[in-house]
């Protein structure tokens, strides 16, 4: 079986002449006491991601400092955590996850059809506002397409193989990440997005579905200026 994923991007710039919304103290810590550096040498990221117990939150830390790692590469000033920001993006991957579509527009809830419809409602006073998302899934594997089988052992547990035969593993959270932020800086539009000096502001959120083959990820990165 063959998979291939996808990429979106929404820039919106006004020039003025998970389910569960943030509310551990993990959550918060992730962003008031780390730098990049210090926040990727985490053990815990080199845990592989279950996804019956995946730790969101961790997850989306780390695409954050990951995006903030391609902005210094550039010599731009690195993103501050944008806390409205995080609402909007995680209320966006969830509803992709819990109505099932892959867009920017958000067809089935007029109240959150545009990224400015969704982020404006957290704040209003932003001057740039834009979004990309993406879709992928949680094995870790190389290139842009994923090729695989499932074979069923003794126990019942699934596994997957590619092509050799050989077993398809689950990423650990930092590999996820990692393949997470380069199918972005792959994609011109959405580099664009996370390389612009329009925005000072970033939070990034995923949700997942593990009722897909192979469990399904959809995440949302939101950009602003105040």
């Amino acid at each position: 079986m063959n998979s291939r994923f996808k990429t979106l991007f929404s820039t919106i710039i006004f020039l003025f002449i998970r389910i569960n919304f943030c509310n551990s103290q993990d959550y918060i810590n992730y962003y008031s006491e780390h730098s990049s550096n210090s926040f990727l040498n985490e053990k815990r990221l080199t845990e592989s991601v279950n996804g019956e117990q995946i730790n969101i939150d961790l997850l989306n830390a780390t695409i954050f400092y990951l995006t903030n790692i391609e902005r210094r590469k550039n010599e731009l000033i690195a993103f501050d955590f944008g806390a409205k920001l995080y609402l909007s993006a995680q209320l966006h991957s969830d509803k992709m996850i819990q109505l099932d579509f892959f867009s920017h527009t958000n067809k089935q809830e007029r109240k959150w059809r545009e990224p400015k419809d969704r982020i404006l409602h957290f704040e209003k006073l932003y001057t740039a506002l834009g979004e990309n998302v993406l879709e992928n899934n949680l094995l870790n594997y190389k290139g842009k397409t994923l090729s695989y089988r499932i074979e069923e052992l003794a126990n019942g547990e699934q596994i997957y193989l590619n092509e050799k035969g050989e077993q398809i593993h689950y990423s650990t959270y930092l590999e996820l990440a990692n393949r997470l932020v380069q199918q972005w800086m792959n994609s011109e539009p959405h580099k664009k997005n996370i390389l612009s000096k329009s925005y000072s502001l970033l939070a990034c959120a995923c949700a997942i579905n593990p009722n897909k083959t192979p469990i399904l990820i959809r995440c949302t990165q939101n950009f602003g200026r105040l």
